[in-house]
Parts: structure tokens; sequence; C-alpha cells
């Protein structure tokens, strides 16, 4: 793995464009030599504390302001993950370097943002993922760029109901030696309240919708289209419809007829069935947790406001190591803190594995942190 350290500020710019562009169709480009000069290019135009890392084997370029023990976590995970998704799904390994940023809350919020209060995305035409959460949106983003990947590779451009189902899908899974195990999120509540009230989208409007009615009820369509792909995976022919789908995409290039043929029935039966089988399934209790921010500091309130006077072994402050004991916390992403209750208000506020910023005056110093959050412990 190799690194760079970095030293200026940096723009990034959001593109629509899904082809990957002639650059990715070259057998004989040196994905290597890329990436060394992506790394360069951001040594010039990146901002001082952050650094780059670069995966050789799976063509990923990282640019990071986290600390050390927070990107290798972030880099292991990534790793992991991708080989779970090729186990889990028969995909094309990417044709060119992904770049993932990982930047501080206030150059982010510099970015243009594909809407308000969006913790990360993915420009296709940049091949850059940029995210300041290191949990499901980084891992739904990341997603798009595998995909994105896979589609240049076979010269198709799926539907928005295929890449966001498995976007959707894989955010919330389980690593195993087989590949991702998905599991139940709380978006199954959405469907489920929808299919109660008979307001679900039929499936085969689901699978033909193009992608602006697909964001009028945007929350319904991405929650059926997980919990679509959920059915295809529990009973097993998650991986089999997708290969299908891409064997025959000139034909049905939406994939209801692959759909058919993976459940070998007509998708007007498959909807009841669909519906019942989704009034059967659960949300675990432990997934209303998820979502919770971690720092794992012990504080007390003090007349200034808020002190450290220790941290939890093991936790995202102690593995960063930028907060110190007897630090007075003065603000949390700019919301000033007066009080414990200021500051466990922000910190559930911010969400798990998100990124911030904390204020804290050191002897007689102000000095802004770059903090990752972690997620609470599983049950």
């Amino acid at each position: 793995m190799e690194h760079l350290r970095l030293n200026r500020a940096f723009p990034v710019v959001l593109a629509a464009a899904l082809a990957g562009g002639p650059a990715a169709a070259r057998a004989a480009t040196d994905l290597g030599a890329q990436a060394r000069q992506i790394a360069r290019h951001q040594v010039e135009k990146f901002g001082k504390g952050y650094a780059t890392r670069i995966d050789h084997n799976r063509h990923i370029v990282y640019v990071s302001a986290l600390d050390d023990g927070h990107l290798r976590e972030t880099i292991q995970l990534l790793s992991s993950f991708t080989d779970a998704y090729r186990r889990a799904l028969p995909s094309t390994r990417p044709a060119w370097n992904v770049t993932v940023v990982l930047p501080t809350v206030d150059d982010y919020k510099k970015l243009p943002l594909p809407f308000p209060d969006c913790a990360g995305f993915y420009n296709p035409a940049g091949r850059r993922l940029v995210a300041i959460d290191r949990g499901r949106t980084l891992l739904h983003e990341f997603v798009h760029a595998l995909h994105h990947a896979d589609m240049a590779a076979s010269r198709q451009v799926h539907p928005i109901w295929v890449s966001e189902g498995l976007a959707t899908l894989f955010e919330a899974s389980r690593i195993t030696p087989s590949g991702l195990k998905p599991q139940l999120d709380r978006r199954l509540v959405t469907v489920q309240r929808a299919v109660r009230a008979k307001k679900a989208f039929p499936l085969k409007r689901l699978l033909t919708m193009g992608r602006s009615p697909f964001m009028t009820d945007a929350a319904l369509a991405y929650a059926q289209a997980r919990y679509v792909m959920y059915y295809l995976h529990d009973r097993g022919h998650l991986a089999g419809w997708y290969r299908r789908y891409k064997a025959t995409f000139t034909h049905d290039p939406n994939g209801l007829k692959a759909f058919e043929a993976a459940l070998v029935s007509r998708v007007f039966l498959i909807d009841p069935a669909w519906q019942k089988w989704v009034l059967t399934l659960r949300v675990p209790s432990s997934e209303y947790r998820t979502h919770e921010g971690r720092l794992g500091l012990r504080v007390q309130k003090v007349s200034q406001g808020v002190q450290v006077v220790g941290m939890v072994p093991g936790s995202a402050a102690k593995v960063a190591g930028r907060i110190r004991v007897g630090d007075l916390i003065e603000k949390f992403n700019n919301r000033v803190i007066r009080n414990t209750g200021d500051f466990v208000s922000a910190i559930r506020q911010a969400g798990a594995m998100q990124t911030v910023t904390i204020q804290v005056l050191r002897h007689g110093r102000r000095l802004a942190v770059i903090q990752p959050l972690g997620a609470p412990p599983a049950r």
C-alpha cells in the first residue's frame, strides 16, 4: 500500500455521466502509473493534513483527512467489502482507478453536493467517491462505483431500480466467507407500510420505471427496490438473475424478463407472493441503534463548559489520538457546547461513522480536531 502526504486545498467537480469513457476501455492502460499520477495530483491540490494510500490490487486510490488508525480501518473495510461483493455477484473488476476521498467536514461542505445534507456521493464521470460517512453511505456509494465498472465492462447502462436496488441491498450487509449477506434494515418499515396501505408500486411498474418517476417518491422506490433485490437473494437467485440479465440485456434492458425467469413465474404472480413475504419480516431492534454515533470520551461539566476527563479503551477517540484528557470542548460541528447534554445531543445528531470537527481549548490554544465517530457496539 503506497502513501503520500499532501499540501493544498482542492476542488471536486460533480458530474452525472454514467459512461466509463474511452480511456476505461484501453487494455494497455497502466493502472499502477495512473494511480501514482492521481496521488501526485492530490499532493498538489489537497490541503495540509491529507494523506493518500493506493490499493493496486483493487484499483482504489484513497485521499484522506482521517487519522492513520481510522484510515486503516476504512481501507480494510472496503478491501474486504470489494472481495465479498465479487463473491456475491458476478462482476468485473474496475478497468480504472476509483478515487475514494474522505475529507474534513469543512472541505466537504465546499463541494457542489447532489442534494442538501447528503453524507456522500459517487461521481461516475470522475470515478470519484466522496464521503464524510464511513458507514452505510460510504458502502452505498462504493457499490455504485463497483456497479459502474461492471456496466462499463459490459457496455450497458442499467435502470435505476437495479443500481439503487443493489446499492441499498449491500449498504446494510455482513461480510462472510461466501460473500455479502444482506441484513434487514429500517427501509423495511417503509415497504411494509406501503404494502399494508396498498400504496406499494406494482412490481412491473417498479421494474420498468424511469429515473424521474422513481425519484418522485424516492423513499418508497429505494426501499422497495432493496427488498425486491433482497427477495431474489433470499430465494437464492440474485447472482443467477444478474448473470442472466447482463447476458440478455439487449432484449431485456429493464431486467423484467430475467426477473421472471429467475423466479420461474410471471410478475403478476410474483407480486402478491413478494408482498406476503415482506410482511413476514421483522426489523431487529438493534437496527434502530446503528445510526447513533459513538466517540468514547468521558467528560464532565466544568464552569467553562465540558472537559475531557478520560477515554474508553478502543473507542474512536482513543484510536484517533487527536483529543486529549484535559481538553475543553467548545464546539462540535460548529454547534456551541455548553454542557454534557449539548455534547451528547450533538454526537447523536451527527450519526454513526461520520467525520466531525470538534473545537477544543488546550493549554490556552483553540484547535480544530478532525474526529471520526464510531458506531454502537453490537448486541
